[in-house]
């Protein structure tokens, strides 16, 4: 007789998964949803004990414990949640739950969570248990009311998302950045009132402006910002230079495009920030591709029209490889070949070399006018030594008066410190303005005359850095060129070279009547208003003027 049984190899089976265990061993995640709550404790400590008294109650083992910190649930990218996962996945088999205090601990992503819990279910036999509400999930009505509940959770995250959005817009609208605002910016709060302000920073970041203005590259900006003590990279100096919010203006996505006038400290102005930005977008335009320096066009942005005052900028015509500047201002239609100016440029120069035969006569006098400056100047070191130590003496009275004999309220006491401490400051400046000196003056007047002889030469022979390095210090305002007259005109310029202009200006008869070349020089010197460099200068001396080799 033929049985059913003599059909059992073609018989099928359910699949028994290779985690289906009787014994009970689970993680433990804990969160909080706030960072209120992890600085204050208030939940963190409670959902631990809750899960442990839990898990020793129903006969859970409980092999490892995740979270214990702020993470938000909005998304599943969390550190501590995503360390879970992949111990479970290491440890496929061998955990059959995940304990949480409420559903909403593990997961408020809706969709995302309902996806989550299902593949742990099915891929690792992972079920998820709020030990707060305990549902069985072995059964389809069990699977619906835990989806359900994480639905609840993402619903809740949403009315929590509207309202805050409102709020936040309310206040964008009102002009007030109620975020983290940008690099350059504290926020304080004076007499309960929240403020946004510039920082040591920001104003660092507002001498970057300053600097893109005057036609220094991102590159120079970078360095004198490292060694101001202010370390950033490039993309991060070109979202400073973008970010509208520097100029007291709030762009956000929930303006819609709009502009809001903000309530916060403006960092620059919003014409300085309409001019260095009119500089960043006519540097990538016409074709020109972004180098550090070209060589073709060393006089980019230092060189102004005389019409618009706009820097004149650069661009190749690649099908005769020629370069031309050109005017940035739309509609002044000004551009002139390249080449050509540069050779303009150098006769410009020519015309501020110093004569060979008045070189050893102006190093003397230079020599004798810088020493009686240094002894002035140490002279008022001196003043301003005194005066430092009478601030100081100002600072112990009230520090005594405060802390020894506490006959001085505090109120009164921070503000004549704050007061005293402004003086030092001040008295600090007025002493690193007035007081330099140098112990090789001969030496670097002697360099500074002779190279000061040969300016064109110096120039044409130089790389294109060095090139902007020589034109910025014997033209701190830049220059201007007027292209239809091929003229060049600037309206400041170094003091060797302003001084050897003047004394180019004279006849035989005007060195005559003043006594010869001698004294000449010497009342040409008094009369130029010698003072030392400035704080930038690598060498201090007098002059100002400085050449680095190549």
């Amino acid at each position: 007789m033929i049985t059913n049984e003599l059909f059992a190899q073609w018989s099928k089976k359910k699949d028994t998964p290779q985690f289906a265990s009787t014994v009970k061993r689970a993680v433990v995640y804990t969160r909080v949803s706030s960072k209120e709550q992890f600085d204050k404790n208030l939940s963190l400590d409670w959902q631990r004990k809750t899960i442990e008294e839990f898990a020793g109650r129903n006969g859970f083992d409980i092999l490892n414990f995740f979270g214990g910190t702020y993470e938000s649930a909005k998304t599943d990218g969390r550190k501590e949640f995503q360390s879970m996962l992949e111990y479970i996945r290491k440890q496929k088999g061998k955990i059959s739950h995940i304990l949480v205090y409420l559903l909403d601990r593990f997961s408020r992503t809706g969709g995302g969570a309902i996806k989550l819990a299902q593949d742990l279910r099915e891929k690792y036999g992972v079920t998820i248990v709020a030990v707060t509400q305990p549902i069985d999930t072995s059964n389809p009505g069990g699977v619906f009311q835990q989806n359900m509940q994480f639905l609840f959770s993402q619903y809740d995250n949403e009315l929590r998302k509207q309202r805050a959005v409102a709020g936040i817009k309310e206040k964008l609208e009102r002009g007030i950045w109620c975020m983290k605002p940008p690099m350059g910016y504290d926020i304080i709060r004076s007499n309960g009132e929240r403020k946004i302000v510039v920082n040591k920073e920001g104003k660092l970041l507002r001498k970057a402006f300053e600097w893109k203005l005057q036609g220094m590259k991102n590159e120079e900006i970078l360095a004198q910002l490292k060694a101001k003590g202010l370390n950033i990279y490039k993309q991060k100096l070109s979202m400073t230079f973008s970010n509208p919010f520097y100029c007291g203006l709030i762009a956000n996505k929930m303006l819609n495009g709009r502009l809001i006038d903000g309530q916060h400290e403006k960092l620059v102005s919003k014409e300085v920030f309409l001019k260095v930005n009119n500089i960043r977008a006519a540097a990538n335009k016409y074709g020109v591709a972004h180098q550090k320096e070209i060589a073709q066009i060393p006089l980019k942005v230092f060189m102004h029209c005389p019409h618009c005052g706009e820097g004149y900028t650069g661009y190749v015509v690649k099908a005769k490889k020629l370069w031309y500047y050109k005017c940035r201002t739309k509609g002044c239609c000004a551009n002139k070949n390249a080449s050509k100016v540069n050779a303009q440029f150098m006769e410009f120069l020519s015309q501020y070399e110093i004569k060979e035969e008045y070189m050893s006569l102006l190093i003397d006098e230079l020599l004798d006018s810088t020493e009686k400056i240094n002894e002035a100047n140490k002279q008022q070191q001196q003043e301003v030594n005194k005066s430092m130590q009478d601030v100081q003496k100002k600072i112990d009275v009230i520090e005594e008066k405060f802390f020894v004999e506490g006959v001085m309220s505090q109120e009164t006491y921070e503000k004549l410190l704050a007061k005293y401490a402004k003086e030092k400051t001040e008295i600090a400046g007025l002493s690193r303005e007035n007081f330099s000196g140098s112990s090789n003056l001969d030496e670097i007047i002697t360099e500074a005359v002779t190279f000061s002889s040969k300016l064109a030469l110096a120039w044409s022979s130089s790389d294109v850095k060095q090139k902007e390095q020589i034109q910025k210090l014997l033209f701190p305002d830049g220059v201007s060129y007027d292209m239809k007259n091929e003229a060049f005109r600037t309206t400041k310029v170094n003091l060797l070279l302003s001084l050897n202009a003047e004394l180019a200006g004279l006849s035989e008869d005007d060195i005559n009547k003043q006594g010869g070349m001698k004294a000449t020089l010497s009342n040409s010197v008094g009369m130029t208003g010698f003072e030392p460099a400035t704080s930038s200068s690598r060498t201090k001396h007098a002059t100002g003027l400085r050449y680095i080799p190549k």
